[in-house]
């Protein structure tokens, strides 16, 4: 075997091997506290966005994504006291083509990992929770600390659209956002992680939202939510690990024929 090439791989594998991902967002709502609202009837909810002042980890925002039905954005998000069904914890919750949306910095970093729990709640045929990330600045905010000030709402109806075709429920490149989901009646908690596209990788700024499309009274619910991913020197280890591999079978073959 070649020093260099052995070198390499040493080099690699051992860079390699303490690889870790780094985390950029983590959310679970269980620094909440007050749910002094119903919506609906016997179910405690502390309505609006989540805010770091009332128990919210990180910085959120929301959106109108399309034109609702009835009703004010603040009243169309929420954090629910209860979850329902097999998680019994406090969670993010939206109807009514309202979201929330949240931002991180990749800069450095590549392989972006978004992982959450969802479920739907009292959704009709035609509802859909929908997921997704934009790549750079989103001119509807201004200045949002996390705590609900006007700043921290945007309307992104004609200005970021979603998708062409309302009843697509593949994933798909529409508009502005890549769509990780786009998901039908499910009354059950499930688990979902997404590794986003390389566009996503060593940028600024990038936007990740959950949204309900269609449904007052309708509800996505949406919890445990996590972004990680790696520094891109520990990536360049790996890589050279695997050419060191590379280089280490070239030569064996060679000295075998």
């Amino acid at each position: 075997m070649p020093k260099l090439a052995a070198l390499t791989l040493l080099l690699g594998l051992s860079a390699a091997n303490s690889a870790q991902a780094v985390t950029l967002f983590s959310e679970n709502f269980e620094g909440y506290s007050s749910f002094p609202n119903y919506d609906p009837f016997l179910d405690p909810v502390n309505s609006g966005i989540a805010k770091t002042s009332e128990g919210a980890n990180e910085a959120w925002y929301g959106a109108r994504f399309e034109t609702p039905d009835n009703g004010s954005i603040n009243e169309d998000l929420a954090i629910q006291k209860f979850g329902g069904g097999s998680n019994m914890t406090h969670t993010g919750r939206a109807e009514d083509d309202a979201g929330m949306l949240f931002k991180i910095d990749t800069t450095g970093l590549n392989n972006v990992n978004l992982s959450f729990d969802w479920r739907t709640f009292l959704t009709t045929t035609s509802d859909r929770f929908v997921v997704g990330y934009h790549v750079g600045s989103i001119a509807g905010f201004g200045t949002c600390t996390g705590n609900g000030e006007a700043g921290c709402f945007a309307d992104l109806k004609t200005s970021l659209p979603w998708y062409t075709n309302q009843n697509d429920l593949n994933p798909t490149t529409t508009g502005n956002w890549t769509q990780l989901l786009r998901a039908s009646q499910n009354n059950s908690w499930t688990n979902q992680s997404y590794t986003l596209g390389n566009d996503a990788n060593n940028q600024s700024e990038v936007w990740i939202a959950f949204w309900m499309d269609n449904g007052e009274g309708d509800y996505a619910k949406f919890d445990n939510v996590s972004v990680s991913a790696v520094p891109e020197a520990d990536s360049y280890a790996m890589l050279l690990a695997g050419l060191g591999l590379v280089g280490y079978t070239v030569s064996r073959r060679k000295r075998t024929l």
